[in-house]
């Protein structure tokens, strides 16, 4: 099965990265009572960081990080969509060059952190895809389950195929 790329805010990945590591965190608080007793008080979750590393590889894997860093430098939210994982909505927060530049390979590392604020929804019935989005990012951006975006539009073979320009009804 060939995975499709790593993709944020519609830029695709050259090549997936090797390694992906999602933290989850919640903040919790022991507290102490007067009778000597204690207990915790869930705070809520934090914002998930998400970060890994990865090879671009080629006679053109400058060229590859200068997009990937002038995504970066783009700033602002976006949806970061990861093969066989539920997209969401996140910030780039890092971006790493690791180890010494070899012929034609160029290791890195990256850092996202989720957004978990919520967008306000629009209240569409079809919605005609940007550059670079697929269903997922859809589905995501206006929360709508993607079992739903699948069974409104039976023309779209694969949830993860790019759909520029493509009308999607939502409802």
């Amino acid at each position: 099965m060939k995975l499709v790329p790593m993709r944020f805010k519609g830029v695709q990945w050259h090549h997936n990265p090797k390694e992906i590591v999602f933290e989850c965190d919640k903040s919790v608080k022991e507290l102490s009572s007067p009778n000597g007793t204690s207990y915790i008080q869930n705070m809520g979750r934090k914002n998930m960081i998400i970060s890994g590393t990865g090879e671009l590889y080629g006679n053109d894997c400058l060229e590859q990080f200068d997009r990937l860093l002038s995504l970066f430098r783009q700033g602002g939210q976006g949806v970061l969509a990861i093969p066989k994982i539920t997209p969401v909505y996140a910030v780039f927060e890092s971006l790493k060059i690791k180890g010494e530049p070899k012929p034609d390979v160029l290791e890195y590392r990256f850092v996202f952190r989720e957004v978990m604020e919520k967008k306000q929804q629009d209240k569409t019935e079809n919605y005609t895809a940007k550059e670079g989005e697929c269903m997922w990012d859809i589905s995501y951006k206006f929360k709508v389950p993607i079992d739903t975006l699948v069974r409104l539009n039976p023309s779209v073979k694969r949830p993860d195929i790019v759909l520029d320009g493509r009308v999607i009804r939502l409802c």
